[in-house]
């Protein structure tokens, strides 16, 4: 029998709320690590060191390299900690072997003044980020049952919002004071302190018999993404990303250039941070409400609510920024309805539950394949715009400043 804190409600098989929360924290760190990296500290160090015309494409480049082991390690990574046997576990081991490896990335992002090991940071960032998060997967279908899956996705919803609202609220404190870098300092102690929760609160992953062989062949491995209602949960997933990521990467890029904001390396997390704060009680109500009224219904509202908000964007130049502020926070609702039931949707489909980690890790893929193709796509396309129509798109190539028909708007 489990122990410690793997010790369930007796005779419900339920968990207590404050394993729950262990649970999640990691989710909180990793969000605090992937929030500010990804969607603004990349693009500021992107500005200082590359030249404007070239910008989007460098942003593009990084992403879709990073983006490729964000595709291919989670289900490599799951699949080898669902037959992994250790006396710590088959999931926690390769949890702190990708923290160390997150920090040693970040490290490199601190100290790069050029672009190569710009590069190269972010890359080590997002590969070991990954690993932790392949073998991180199976921990709640390993620990978590029935009644409770609501809850749990409703938590990591909520932890995913709250990790990218307390790296966003960091980001903005140095950006104001002209140190935007100390931010890394912060992300390194964060990313250690929320692991160790969850370590604890998943102590009975030990105790948990290691099942038999897994899939002998690649089609058997991918077989879960074109068979049943798991296929159609990642294909939801895949659509949900795609809208996403096709914006999210150039943010800074199109307050800058196209907003013309005189400050984009304050207003980008500002932004974020609005979309994030509303988010945050919608994941973890819509959690606990789809354990009820099941899960399709909050993908409906939530899809309709951000496609909406989309729609409007494409105004861009003629939207005052109170406006686009606005949009942010009725994006937040989409945004945190279908986060808190992500993770349930995929756990309710599972095939196989004995080894949830390698499907998990598939589901993955449905976030990371937009990340990895559409900021390269959109980068490249950005570019090519702006240097026949400078000022058209984000990440213009003009070097001068803006017209006076044009004028910066001092946020």
């Amino acid at each position: 029998m489990p122990v410690g804190p793997a010790r369930t409600t007796k005779g419900t098989g339920r968990i207590p709320r404050l394993r729950h929360i262990g649970l999640g924290s990691f989710w909180c760190g990793n969000n605090f690590v992937t929030t500010p990296v990804y969607t603004v500290l990349l693009q500021i160090q992107v500005a200082e060191v590359v030249a404007r015309g070239q910008q989007g494409t460098a942003v593009g480049l990084a992403t879709v390299l990073g983006g490729v082991f964000a595709m291919v390690l989670p289900p490599v990574v799951g699949h080898l900690s669902d037959g992994l046997r250790t006396p710590w576990g088959r999931r926690r081991p390769i949890m702190v072997a990708g923290v160390l490896g997150v920090v040693l990335g970040l490290v490199v992002l601190w100290n790069a003044h050029s672009y190569p090991p710009i590069l190269v940071g972010f890359v080590l960032v997002v590969a070991f980020i990954n690993v932790a998060s392949g073998a991180y997967a199976g921990l709640i279908p390993d620990l978590v049952q029935g009644a409770d899956i609501g809850l749990a996705s409703g938590l990591l919803g909520l932890f995913v919002q709250l990790g990218s609202v307390a790296s966003l609220l960091v980001t903005l404190l140095f950006a104001n004071g002209g140190q935007v870098r100390m931010t890394y300092g912060v992300i390194i102690v964060v990313a250690i302190l929320t692991l160790l929760p969850t370590l604890w609160a998943a102590a009975g992953e030990r105790e948990r018999q290691v099942p038999g062989h897994g899939p002998r062949t690649l089609r058997e491995f991918v077989a879960p993404l074109w068979s049943g209602d798991f296929g159609w949960a990642f294909f939801t997933r895949f659509l949900n990303a795609s809208a996403f990521y096709a914006v999210l990467p150039f943010l800074y890029f199109a307050f800058r250039d196209l907003l013309g904001v005189s400050k984009p390396s304050t207003i980008t997390p500002l932004f974020e941070l609005i979309v994030t704060v509303v988010a945050l009680p919608c994941a973890i109500i819509g959690g606990l409400l789809s354990d009820r009224h099941g899960r399709k219904r909050f993908v409906y509202i939530a899809g309709g609510v951000q496609a909406a908000v989309l729609l409007v964007f494409l105004g861009g130049p003629l939207i005052p920024l109170t406006a686009v502020m606005v949009l942010g926070a009725l994006y937040g609702v989409g945004y945190g309805l279908y986060s808190s039931v992500d993770w349930a949707l995929g756990i309710d489909t599972l095939p196989n539950r004995d080894r949830p980690a390698k499907d998990l890790g598939l589901y993955h893929v449905a976030d990371a394949l937009p990340r990895v193709l559409l900021p390269f796509v959109v980068g490249i396309g950005l570019d090519a715009i702006n240097r026949t129509a400078p000022r058209s798109a984000t990440g213009s190539c003009s070097s001068s400043p803006p017209s006076s028909t044009a004028p910066a708007r001092s946020w």
